[in-house]
C-alpha cells in the first residue's frame, strides 16, 4: 500500500534517482502526512496488552561489561522517590526508566529462569526472571511484545521482549526493577547492573554452577502461559538496598 501510494506521487528523473517534482510539492507533502497519520504508528503500542514473538535471538554479551535490558542504555528516570511524571503526585518509582525505541530489542543480562510474563497493571506488559545466583528477580515492564514464557530459562544475551509504552506510560521506554528474592527489598538498579559482570564470572566457578542447578531444580513446574492482572504486584516501599556482593570459588 505505502509502495502503491509513494508510487503515484514520485516520478524517476533519468538516472532512475526519484525526486519530488517542485509544482506538486505541496500536495506531496501533505499526502504523505495523511498516509502517516493513518497508517500503523507506535500510538496504537500504548493502548493494547502487548503479543506473543516467540523467535529465538541471542546477542554475545562480553563478560565484564555492564549493559542495561536495552543495551548500553540511557537512564530517563532513577529509582526512588519522585513526583510521578502522569499523576504529578509524589511516587515512589520502584526501578529504573531506560530509554528506547518502539520494539528495540530487551536483553536479559543474568541467566535466570521466567516466572511470570503477562499484563502488570501500571507496569503494562512485563517479563519477570528468577535469578537463582545472586538471589534477586527482576522485572521489565511496559513491553510492546514478549518473547519468552514463564518455565523457561533464559540466558545472558537472550532477547526476552520488545520496548513499548504499555501501562501508564509517557512513551515509549523500559522500566527496570531488581528485588532481592529472600526479603522482598528493593535494590537500587543501577548498581545491580554494575555488578551483574561479577556474577557472571562467579556463576563459571564450580560452586556458582551447582548453586544455580539447585535452584533451577526448584522452579521447574511453572504454568508455561502468560498470566494478566491488573494490579502491580510488587512488595510494599521499602528502602532499596545494595546488591549483594559476589561470592566466587573455585
Amino acid at each position: 500500500m505505502l509502495k502503491h501510494k509513494l508510487g503515484s506521487l514520485l516520478r524517476r528523473s533519468p538516472d532512475h534517482q526519484p525526486f519530488f517534482a517542485a509544482s506538486r510539492a505541496a500536495r506531496v507533502s501533505t499526502a504523505l502526512l495523511a498516509f502517516v497519520a493513518t497508517s500503523t504508528t507506535p500510538a496504537q503500542a500504548y493502548y493494547f496488552q502487548g503479543y506473543y514473538a516467540p523467535q529465538v535471538l541471542i546477542s554475545p554479551m562480553r563478560d565484564d561489561m555492564m549493559y542495561t535490558p536495552v543495551g548500553m542504555g540511557v537512564v530517563t528516570s532513577k529509582a526512588g522517590f519522585r513526583i510521578h511524571p502522569v499523576t504529578g503526585k509524589g511516587d515512589f518509582h520502584s526501578g529504573v526508566d531506560l530509554g528506547a525505541r518502539l520494539n528495540d530489542r530487551v536483553y536479559e543480562l543474568l541467566d535466570g529462569i521466567v516466572t511470570r510474563v503477562g499484563w502488570r497493571g501500571a507496569l503494562g506488559v512485563a517479563v519477570e526472571v528468577y535469578h537463582p545466583y545472586p538471589g534477586v528477580r527482576s522485572i521489565t515492564g511496559h513491553l510492546n511484545a514478549y518473547s519468552v514464557l514463564p518455565g523457561q530459562w533464559v540466558t545472558r544475551g537472550r532477547v526476552i521482549g520488545y520496548a513499548g509504552s504499555t501501562g501508564r506510560s509517557t512513551g515509549v521506554h523500559v522500566h527496570y526493577t531488581v528485588i532481592k528474592e529472600d526479603t522482598n527489598e528493593y535494590i537500587e538498579p543501577m548498581k545491580y547492573l554494575l555488578t551483574v559482570p561479577k556474577y557472571v564470572q562467579a556463576l563459571k566457578t564450580a560452586r556458582g554452577r551447582a548453586a544455580l542447578a539447585a535452584k533451577k531444580q526448584e522452579l521447574e513446574h511453572l504454568e508455561a502461559k502468560a498470566t494478566d492482572s491488573d494490579d502491580v504486584d510488587l512488595p510494599e516501599v521499602k528502602k532499596p538496598t545494595k546488591a549483594p556482593p559476589p561470592t566466587v570459588e573455585n
